[in-house]
């Protein structure tokens, strides 16, 4: 069917505006780094406490040693209630003479045990919220980054479409040449961002990153609790008995984040104190915070054992 010149031109017009239009859509939908309020409002650090935590001197390890408590408690117990503080508590509670001096060694004893549970349990909210945190803006990522491939698919149809439509009713060789070499560019970029989509990241900033105390078995920031950093660096607390809860945890990273091999920039951006994070990233990042608080919790299994050997006494 032949069609007058003027169709032909009206149709050149608007398919050079559609490329166009959906050459902007491309690079609006690739920008390297995302921007919006909920973006911003969940990178923000909210989850670190307002406060460090003080060093009393009650937190530092005791080096008293009792075989009274010794013989009454298991191995593992004994090495629990050392890291803690609480072995001279029980060898007074042991040696003493009359109820009322039980009675107050058993309440220090119980106070102890109640400022580290609580100690945990902060830890464990910082972990929980920042697992949280992560993983909502993962979610919003992924409904963002979905939405724009959806564009991308729909820019792609649209100028398949009107190749296609171009070639049945122009039957100039010159303006369908011109026409088809532009469509084909057109494609081949909406087809290369659908395979490979660049940027789609979010910068995160971090004033406090307990992944990073891990990462380097260093707590000198004291953002860990003296005693249950201790308790996390103690090798017989892990099943294996052959390293520490903190060792275990930095294997499982390395071999399930990062396939045995780290480096330094991914090392800096998720161990330091910024860099730019990709939707894949924060998920990880999300179950490293959820898989440290998981090593947190067990230490509270293991003080319930020594708890109720306490109380047995």
């Amino acid at each position: 069917m032949l069609i007058s010149s003027q169709t032909q031109t009206f149709f050149k017009l608007w398919f050079r505006q559609s490329i166009v239009a959906c050459t902007i859509l491309c690079f609006c939908s690739c920008s390297s780094v995302l921007q919006s309020s909920k973006i911003n409002a969940l990178r923000n650090d909210y989850c670190a406490p307002s406060l460090n935590y003080r060093i009393d001197s009650i937190e530092q390890k005791s080096t008293f040693k009792s075989e009274s408590v010794a013989k009454r408690l298991d191995k593992h117990d004994y090495t629990l209630a050392a890291h803690v503080g609480l072995v001279e508590l029980l060898d007074q509670y042991l040696k003493s003479q009359s109820a009322e001096d039980k009675l107050i060694a058993r309440q220090k004893i119980t106070e102890k045990i109640l400022l580290f549970n609580t100690e945990v349990e902060a830890v464990v909210a910082e972990l929980d919220c920042n697992g949280e945190r992560y993983d909502q803006l993962a979610r919003f990522l992924d409904a963002r980054n979905s939405k724009i491939n959806t564009r991308l698919n729909v820019a792609s149809i649209v100028t398949g479409a009107a190749l296609t439509i171009s070639t049945a009713i122009i039957k100039n060789n010159s303006v369908n040449k011109t026409i088809n070499i532009s469509g084909g560019v057109v494609g081949a970029g909406l087809g290369f961002m659908l395979l490979n989509p660049k940027g789609k990241k979010v910068k995160l900033q971090t004033r406090r990153s307990l992944l990073d105390n891990v990462w380097r078995e260093s707590n000198s920031d004291h953002a860990f609790p003296t005693s249950l950093w201790r308790v996390l660096n103690e090798k017989s607390f892990s099943n294996e008995g052959k390293q520490s809860l903190i060792q275990t945890l930095k294997k499982r990273w390395l071999t399930f984040v990062f396939d045995d091999k780290l480096n330094q920039e991914d090392e800096q951006r998720f161990f330091g104190i910024n860099g730019y994070f990709s939707e894949e990233d924060i998920h990880n990042l999300a179950d490293m915070h959820n898989q440290l608080q998981a090593s947190v919790r067990t230490v509270q299994q293991d003080m319930r054992s020594l708890t109720s050997a306490i109380n047995r006494l």
